[in-house]
């Protein structure tokens, strides 16, 4: 099943559903997400420190965390441990943001084969991947290459991303390869406001060289109600239809409140909040009424 808003954030560079063949919206905003690689925040702050807390099957919460570090407005470094094990996670950009390092390492590993309790500086001693970036005039973002983390496995992958911007049409073309398994094209259209009205994905995996296996092609459609109280979310699969969503959103146009339509027995719903610059900082998710996730922020200004 589809999770919503908060999947995008489980790994830093990570798609932005639970599905390995989305590719995340880097180079467009989607009501109701974050841009999966690049966060932006209102109010310039100066830290963000993020927790998740998720139920396990047993009961029991997964606790992860996030840190992100900003120098005047622009992110210098993320750093974050995974779900249930000792893994972390550390992106370092340059104030620029033009480039910088990605870096991996699983504490727990390490300290198995030593006997001992690696620290955090001893996990990330290991040689760090490059990361670099490219944004045009208006500082929207034109190219990445770097690396992705599979959501499930926590296994991470090389990835490039290009953006494509054009006025007439409004339209935005969004291009992924990632570690040459899976190819994803995502065309764009905007309205008059620059809000995203139909999004078109085609995911194409690579099987052995030379060979191309069946296409996923998803369709979602984003239809605004005229008193700006929220938006409809439509979609289907290989011309499959898929359950819709319904976002409410509040007199800014935030998202304050998602929700599935039109599945009886499956009631997964999202409470936001935010604080007075216009950043969430809780995140509630309940299934038939019971909280699966809890995710809180909180920002240093």
């Amino acid at each position: 099943m589809r999770r919503l808003l908060p999947l995008i954030l489980l790994t830093i560079l990570t798609t932005a559903h639970a599905d390995v063949f989305a590719a995340g919206s880097y180079c467009f905003d989607v009501p109701g997400e974050d841009r999966s690689l690049l966060p932006r925040f209102q109010g310039n702050p100066k830290k963000v420190a993020e927790v998740w807390q998720t139920l396990s099957d047993g009961g029991n919460p997964l606790i992860s965390t996030r840190t992100y570090s900003l120098q005047g407005g622009r992110l210098t470094q993320v750093e974050a441990s995974s779900p249930g094990d000792d893994t972390y996670t550390l992106l370092k950009l340059r104030p620029d943001q033009s480039g910088g390092t990605y870096q991996r390492s699983s504490v727990e590993f390490i300290g198995i084969l030593k006997g001992w309790k690696a620290s955090l500086a001893s996990a990330l001693k290991v040689k760090p991947d490059p990361v670099s970036l490219s944004f045009d005039p208006q500082g929207r973002l034109t190219s990445y290459s770097g690396m992705w983390e599979e959501p499930t496995t926590l296994l991470a992958y090389p990835e490039k991303v290009s953006c494509t911007y054009s006025d007439t049409p409004r339209q935005v073309t969004q291009r992924v390869n990632r570690a040459g398994r899976y190819s994803v094209v995502t065309t764009v259209q905007l309205d008059e406001q620059g809000r995203v009205t139909r999004t078109d994905t085609r995911t194409t995996e690579l099987g052995q060289p030379g060979t191309v296996l069946e296409p996923r092609e998803r369709t979602t459609g984003y239809t605004y109600l005229p008193d700006g109280t929220g938006i409809r979310v439509d979609g289907s699969l290989n011309g499959r239809p898929l359950a819709a969503m319904l976002l409410t959103t509040d007199a800014a146009g935030r998202v304050t409140h998602i929700e599935m339509a039109d599945l009886v027995d499956v009631q997964e719903q999202w409470q936001i909040e935010y604080d007075v610059r216009g950043n969430w900082v809780r995140q509630v998710g309940t299934m038939q009424g019971q909280t699966f996730m809890t995710v809180t922020r909180r920002i240093t200004y």
